[in-house]
């Protein structure tokens, strides 16, 4: 009788453990996709609230390796939601450049690319390490990048590709 208990309970622990692992979190407007190039990448689609979080981040100051992480690369076209965070150890900034060029190819001159294509950014001042601020853009379906461009953080590896689609 306790054999027979005991693999019932297994069996039904077994079943909950292959629901959870058979769901999936995700709305359902997220996928996954393979960039072309040999390379691997996830590109995610924003969810149905087209909000975006955007982690600043720096290993030891500004002369090391420094990231701009999205949790999405896409979004739906129009008013967009940033949640940028500054997870560094220095003075971060986040701003949304509409441009067709490759996301790490921008031409940089005094240390910083133009921000003639703006179309808006975090502002003044920086977020300091730990801040955290929320900006809504109205984007066009276009091509971004997503730059921090605060002297040298761009060549640093402060940037990522987003596009907004209809």
């Amino acid at each position: 009788m306790v054999r027979s208990r005991s693999a019932l309970v297994i069996g039904a622990l077994g079943m909950v453990g292959l629901v959870a692992c058979g769901s999936s979190s995700k709305p359902a407007s997220q996928a996954t996709t393979t960039a072309a190039g040999g390379g691997v990448s996830v590109t995610t689609v924003a969810g149905g609230d087209n909000s975006i979080t955007v982690t600043l981040s720096d290993t030891k100051g500004v002369e090391a390796p420094q990231t701009l992480v999205l949790s999405a690369a896409k979004a739906k076209a129009g008013k967009v939601t940033f949640v940028v965070k500054n997870t560094g150890t220095v003075d971060h900034e986040m701003v949304a450049l509409k441009s067709d060029s490759a996301f790490d190819k921008l031409p940089i001159a005094d240390d910083k690319v133009s921000e003639d294509t703006s179309a808006g950014e975090t502002g003044d001042p920086a977020l300091k390490p730990g801040e955290s601020r929320t900006i809504t853009l109205d984007l066009s379906a276009a091509n971004y990048v997503l730059v921090c461009n605060i002297a040298k953080h761009y060549g640093l590896g402060m940037r990522a590709a987003f596009v907004t689609a209809p």
